[in-house]
């Protein structure tokens, strides 16, 4: 068969790969790249030796491997990024979902009954995964109930829709309604939710300045993943992050680097049913003065919850 051997070709771009990555890295970029771009994985690599790709394969593969080696993530030369159960298509537009959004999430839906205590609570992340989802399943027996209560989730700067399209397929039952600035954002989260089989509402509105009528109405749950790297931590940040990925994203002002939060907390605070949650990524830097914002606004209870490096970076709040 005319072409070239793929078990070649791949040894081959992970040489060149590894002048500038570490072994490992370059060939776990190779399996990346053969999978999202000719749906070739491991296990078909390892069980055909003799698979073949065609010239303009090959010719993608070299145009590929140069861009890693220009800087540009992966995720940004396949057009595709992985999210739990998730493919997702990205672009520079939308910021790369992270490992810490994904953990996000798994809280979210392993989530017990909230505790109703005024105190704060830093909980480490293997006590914050409860099984049984109790408060999660509440909701969808009294949804399932009739119309006359609709478990509504808001989630605030989607991006590339990932939590909201992560969500509405774990809570089939939920009213899933994503808010982005950016019109071309959401169309790459309304291209996700419909590959991926998922009834989201995208909704373009800035929520430093809303209009849309949305937040008006009564919500069960508000989750949100917004801007939090202060400006001074730039210089401590990858260069494939700061060459690449979206600054709007990623970056907030030193002189007032939880303005996302307060004012998500906010419009949570009036439209927030009793037992609703309210769940955030946030800076890791950024947990006392976290716990100390929801109390100003009015929320007496406030978890700070250790990711599985024992970071403080996640935030959940309730009434």
């Amino acid at each position: 068969m005319i072409g070239f051997n793929l078990q070649k070709t791949r040894r081959y771009f992970t040489e060149v790969l590894a002048v500038q990555f570490p072994q490992r890295e370059a060939e776990q970029l190779m399996r990346i790249l053969l999978e999202d771009l000719f749906g070739v994985d491991w296990n078909q690599q390892l069980m055909n030796p003799d698979l073949r790709i065609d010239e303009h394969q090959h010719y993608q593969l070299s145009e590929a491997v140069k861009r890693l080696l220009w800087g540009e993530p992966v995720q940004y030369v396949t057009g595709m990024a992985r999210f739990n159960d998730l493919l997702l298509k990205v672009s520079p537009a939308v910021l790369i979902p992270r490992s810490e959004t994904e953990e996000l999430v798994q809280k979210i839906c392993t989530s017990s009954l909230p505790c109703h205590s005024p105190a704060a609570h830093v909980i480490p992340a293997e006590a914050s995964v409860v099984a049984g989802n109790l408060w999660a399943a509440k909701h969808k027996e009294e949804s399932m109930e009739g119309v006359t209560k609709k478990f509504r989730i808001w989630d605030i700067g989607t991006g590339s829709g990932c939590i909201a399209i992560a969500l509405a397929k774990q809570f089939p039952y939920a009213e899933v309604i994503a808010f982005d600035v950016s019109e071309e954002v959401l169309q790459i989260a309304k291209e996700n939710a419909e590959s991926n089989g998922a009834n989201v509402t995208f909704v373009q509105d800035d929520v430093l300045n809303p209009t849309s009528d949305y937040f008006n109405q009564p919500v069960d749950m508000v989750v949100s993943n917004p801007p939090y790297v202060c400006d001074s931590e730039r210089a401590a940040m990858e260069a494939n992050v700061l060459d690449w990925e979206p600054e709007k994203a990623l970056f907030v002002p030193d002189d007032d680097p939880l303005r996302f939060y307060r004012q998500i907390l906010a419009l949570a605070k009036k439209q927030l049913n009793p037992d609703g949650q309210v769940w955030f990524e946030i800076n890791e830097q950024m947990g006392e003065e976290m716990v100390s914002l929801c109390h100003e606004i009015g929320f007496s209870n406030a978890e700070v919850l250790l990711d599985f490096a024992e970071r403080p970076r996640f935030c959940r709040v309730f009434l």
